[in-house]
């Protein structure tokens, strides 16, 4: 039922940016000069939608992210991990609508002891973009 009401309320799709479980090896990786290459990982139906204005300079905006749980186990099961908070744990950050984010918090939502939502909290980041060479 929350899938059909993500999609129903202007459901899109976002991007989990997820850290590959194997490392780059090689002397230019360990010491940072090649870009980690993350594992996207695409969550829909999610809504995402702005929390706040920005009341005061300087302060980023906050964004809310809602996460059908169906998206979320099927990302969980493709990258064998034992549960949701693994995925978000792991996550270096969410795509959406091609700007990057940080997860700063999370939270569930649950009916008769099923979770059907994932709430993610989220900020700008400006730190996952490639660097322009």
């Amino acid at each position: 039922m929350a899938d059909a009401l993500l999609r129903a309320g202007g459901g899109t799709t976002a991007t989990l940016l997820v850290a590959p479980a194997t490392g780059d090896s090689s002397d230019a990786g360990q010491v940072g000069v090649n870009a980690p290459n993350f594992q996207l990982m695409p969550l829909s139906p999610v809504m995402f939608r702005k929390t706040r204005a920005t009341m005061t300079e300087g302060q980023l905006p906050l964004y809310e992210l809602l996460v059908s749980a169906s998206a979320v186990e099927q990302q969980v099961s493709a990258l064998q991990l034992s549960s949701a908070d693994a995925l978000f744990d792991t996550a270096a950050g969410v795509e959406v609508k091609g700007e990057q984010f940080v997860i700063e918090s999370r939270s569930v939502s649950e009916a008769f002891g099923q979770t059907y939502l994932y709430r993610l909290l989220l900020r700008e980041s400006h730190l996952l973009q490639p660097p322009v060479l």
